[in-house]
């Protein structure tokens, strides 16, 4: 008898040995799971480091006045007043690569990666809150890690999220969303730090810390862009769904942390919507209708999340006029549908609850604001989708754990994510590919927005701008009959009439532009360079003249000008004197300079000179 009971609790030891073994091993692999995340977001951004610049990255990059000298670093903090810390990773990007779009797509993916190893954190954490598993890193149950895992792994590699990364412009999603899942994991540390045999005062200390560091980060995240304004309301839906309290505790929470952090965004919110209102071009509309617009455009973003087909830089969007919009209440019936199903899963699946509340909230901000240029763009939905992700890893493993055959379950959860993964790496892939050539990335625009002004005035300088002018023209054409008082696209159809030898049709096209803005001086001085290839210079002279009295600071109309001055006008005074104004407008004009000194030269001697 004592021999058999000594072989069953050998057996014993030998079982729990072996299971110990292998939740070690299993501890030992789901370590590895956040890297496997990180380097599939690597691996599938590879092929956009070498893209060029384009659309925005002009105005953000290559003319932003505020790059070429970092050490005026007040200049570059107000430059992008409200968007300073965007604006200083641009200028850090312009020390190390100056001009070469190679690192600041770098720049870009490195925060990525690290956005992608944050919510992986952000969603292990929450997961065990939710679940009440406070255990040790290596005791946790693995389902935490593949919920973590299919989270971050999903917001690595799905294709709506390249206009982010792989868009210089993008930049500022990218970095408010580090700022952001940084404020958070913080915020959830100063809520649930301090040890219990550590003394309340030392525990009190800590967490005021964890909420300070916390404060600040969410700061910059607010610095980086105005959507981060959602924070306190998504951490607040943390406390809320995903972190155990007593009635007690949540009331002192409330009025200790969430009700300071509301308060700042209020304050925070209404000086950007004062500057959005007073300062910046509304949208047209009224912004009833623009509220009632962006509630379809959500319903659109979600299918993109689901599908991601027909991507594009520019979306066409139907403006909603009436309330009884069929489309209007069909995406309404689709968001009450998802709400309230969330909502019933706060007991039993709280992360699926927890991540579509934050994608609603963080989409909040730039569905109700009335001044954004595009109803809709692929790269506002970067931050938004992190809480979709998680809500959607949540759902798989509740999903699986759920399973009559747990295990089994399990294993095919891994593959059916391996699948969908692999799918939407490629999707990406292609996606970056398409980013790689302007010509393309407007083209693609513009075949899936054909009645869209804009793709197509892009698309033709994208055109003109690789030479090929003769296509550029029909696309300027057709820009005409879209939108006919945009007097761009006459003048750069005139630049392009010309280049191909149509010179009366371009200046009919310089005319037209001037009759839109009879202020446009551009077309002036493109007239008065029709009239040179004419050879007529007292024609271009009239124009030169002209561009200058409607914009003093031209340096084109002054150095053409200059030129006649000099070359045709036998008048080296004056082409000097148009070179000196050069200088003094744009010190590091090319060619000014040298000009100045080549006509003083030719001057007579003053009548005190030998």
């Amino acid at each position: 008898m004592q021999a058999r009971l000594a072989a069953i609790s050998g057996l014993d030891i030998l079982m729990a040995a072996r299971e110990t073994a292998s939740a070690s091993r299993a501890a030992g692999r789901a370590r590895w799971l956040p890297a496997l995340a990180a380097g599939l977001a690597a691996l599938v951004y590879l092929n956009a480091l070498d893209n060029p610049f384009v659309y925005d990255d002009h105005a953000t990059v290559l003319n932003n006045p505020s790059l070429p000298d970092p050490g005026n670093w007040r200049f570059v903090l107000v430059y992008s007043l409200f968007r300073p810390v965007v604006n200083v990773s641009y200028a850090l990007d312009y020390a190390l690569w100056e001009t070469r779009p190679f690192g600041y797509h770098l720049t870009n993916l490195v925060l990525h990666i690290l956005n992608v190893l944050l919510l992986y954190r952000l969603t292990w954490l929450t997961a065990r809150d939710g679940t009440g598993q406070g255990r040790p890193f290596a005791d946790v149950a693995p389902s935490t890690r593949l919920l973590a895992f299919a989270a971050a792994a999903l917001f690595a590699v799905h294709p709506l999220m390249t206009e982010a990364v792989g868009y210089v412009s993008g930049r500022s999603e990218v970095i408010c969303g580090t700022f952001f899942l940084a404020a958070l994991l913080l915020l959830r540390r100063g809520l649930v730090d301090g040890r219990a045999e550590q003394a309340p005062p030392l525990r009190v200390a800590r967490r005021g810390r964890w909420l300070a560091a916390g404060v600040v980060t969410f700061l910059l995240a607010l610095a980086s862009k105005e959507t981060a304004v959602m924070l306190p309301f998504v951490f607040f839906a943390y406390e809320r769904l995903c972190l155990a309290g007593s009635p007690e505790d949540r009331r002192r929470r409330a009025w200790r942390i969430h009700t300071p952090l509301m308060g700042l965004v209020v304050v925070a919110a209404a000086a950007r919507l004062a500057t959005l209102v007073l300062a910046e071009r509304p949208m047209p509309g009224a912004p009833w209708q623009t509220i009632l617009t962006h509630v379809t455009v959500v319903v659109r973003y979600l299918g993109l999340l689901v599908l991601p087909v027909s991507q594009s830089i520019v979306h066409p969007v139907r403006q909603i006029t009436s309330a009884l919009d069929p489309a209007l209440l069909m995406a309404v019936a689709v968001l009450l549908a998802i709400f309230f199903g969330a909502w019933g899963l706060r007991r039993r699946a709280p992360l699926v609850t927890f991540g579509v509340f934050w994608f609603f909230l963080v989409l909040l901000p730039s569905s109700s604001v009335v001044s954004l240029r595009e109803s809709m763009a692929e790269h506002r939905v970067y931050l938004a989708s992190c809480g979709l992700f998680v809500a959607a890893g949540a759902a798989i493993v509740w999903r699986a754990s759920a399973a009559p055959r747990a295990a089994r379950a399990g294993g095919t959860t891994w593959s059916i994510l391996s699948i969908v993964l692999a799918a939407l790496a490629v999707l990406t892939v292609q996606r970056n590919r398409v980013w790689a050539s302007p010509v393309a990335l407007w083209a693609n625009a513009a075949e899936r927005a054909p009645d869209y002004w804009e793709a197509h005035y892009v698309l033709g300088d994208a055109l003109r701008e690789q030479g090929r002018c003769q296509d550029a023209i029909d696309e300027y054409r057709l820009v005409t009959q879209l939108r006919p008082g945009h007097r761009d696209a006459y003048n750069n159809l005139g630049i392009c009439l010309a280049e191909t030898g149509r010179l009366a049709e371009a200046g009919e096209a310089f005319a037209r532009a001037l009759a839109v803005d009879p202020r446009f001086a551009r077309a002036e001085t493109n007239l008065g360079g029709l009239a040179l290839l004419e050879n007529d210079p007292e024609r271009a002279r009239q124009h030169f003249e002209r561009a200058l009295a409607l914009d003093p600071s031209s340096l084109a109309a002054r150095r053409q000008l200059a030129s006649l001055y000099e070359t045709t006008f036998n008048n080296p005074a004056e082409a000097a004197r148009l070179c000196r104004e050069m200088l003094a407008i744009a010190p590091r004009a090319p060619g000014a300079a040298e000009c100045v000194a080549r006509n003083e030269a030719r001057l007579p001697p003053g009548p005190g000179a030998r």
